[in-house]
């Protein structure tokens, strides 16, 4: 990608995205350390402004019924529902007891919001007629109050992971422990990601591979026979789609494994040649916060060429740090 700082309208923000999620008109939002665009599938649209964001590093979109919700740097979290912002300020009145989230994810059988932080614990956010309340569920001095990632678990819950161990959570059973780098066959191994498959496997990213666990046990392992790693053995982020496939990334590659290895090729991530695509007029992203007297429009920045896409979510899938 030839990314132009000077003007932002010829090319993404950055090229390396931090994190992406879709929101319930099916527009990708797309998160940056210095702001957010929109892509609706023809046209991208801009948020730098920080009337409306507190802060513009963007470090993790989740939706949430009709809302989309931004951890936005130390500034707490952030809200996007039918075109207003609201901002849940750190250590606001029923708000967040933290300053700074590493990750979001659904439980769907409660209906509830799950945030990991970095050093401040682990929390739910219930809701009840429009109102939004922040619970600490694990103190950072709480035995897995350390564990700054979160992921869904389909089946109801979420798992809670660092780089040395991977637990459940839900409501009724509380914390189960699932495995540590400790389980790995081939050795003591940093955990970077997991995915829970409709089948019930979880599927753990490692530096060495992918680990495949279920029902108490580790039941193989993906290295480079199955293709995995060819280039690197460190596999960044795992992702399970509606069809099965297990979607995986390394340092440059991304690719996604069915079990059969013959109709599961690696997907090498080239450049775009980019192609003129007619303009429309944007969506009006005029929002307000409710904190703030006389808020300030946001002018959308509407693209004239879809750019070299791929490679922003190449380093979205595999972060360097």
């Amino acid at each position: 990608m030839n990314l132009n700082r000077n003007n932002q309208s010829n090319g993404l923000l950055d090229n390396f995205v931090t994190t992406l999620a879709y929101d319930n008109a099916g527009d990708l939002w797309i998160g940056y350390a210095g702001g957010i665009q929109i892509y609706d599938g023809s046209n991208f649209q801009t948020v730098t402004s920080q009337e409306l964001l507190k802060s513009l590093q963007i470090r993790a979109l989740q939706r949430w019924d009709n809302d989309m919700w931004v951890a936005t740097g130390n500034a707490g979290l952030s809200r996007f529902s039918n075109g207003t912002w609201t901002r849940y300020a750190p250590f606001s009145p029923n708000g967040p007891g933290f300053f700074e989230a590493d990750s979001m994810a659904l439980d769907s059988a409660t209906d509830t919001l799950i945030v990991a932080t970095d050093q401040e614990g682990l929390w739910q956010i219930n809701k009840s007629n429009g109102t939004y309340i922040f619970n600490e569920i694990q103190a950072n001095t709480d035995p897995y109050g350390m564990l700054y990632n979160v992921r869904k678990d389909p089946f109801g819950g979420v798992y809670f992971f660092n780089i040395t161990q991977v637990v459940h959570y839900d409501t009724v059973a509380g914390f189960t422990p699932i495995l540590s780098s400790e389980d790995f066959s081939g050795g003591m191994s940093n955990i970077n990601d997991v995915a829970k498959g409709s089948g019930g496997n979880l599927y753990i990213a490692t530096d060495y591979g992918i680990y495949v666990w279920n029902d108490g046990v580790i039941t193989r392992h993906l290295g480079t026979f199955e293709g995995f790693g060819t280039n690197s053995p460190s596999i960044g982020r795992v992702f399970v789609d509606a069809k099965s496939r297990l979607w995986f990334s390394t340092l440059d590659i991304i690719g996604y494994y069915t079990g059969d290895i013959s109709s599961a090729p690696l997907i090498p991530v080239g450049i775009m040649t980019p192609t003129s695509i007619p303009t429309t007029d944007p969506v009006n992203l005029s929002q307000t916060m409710p904190t703030e007297d006389n808020p300030q429009p946001v002018e959308p920045t509407v693209l004239d060429n879809i750019v070299n896409f791929f490679t922003g979510i190449i380093s979205f899938l595999h972060p360097t740090h």
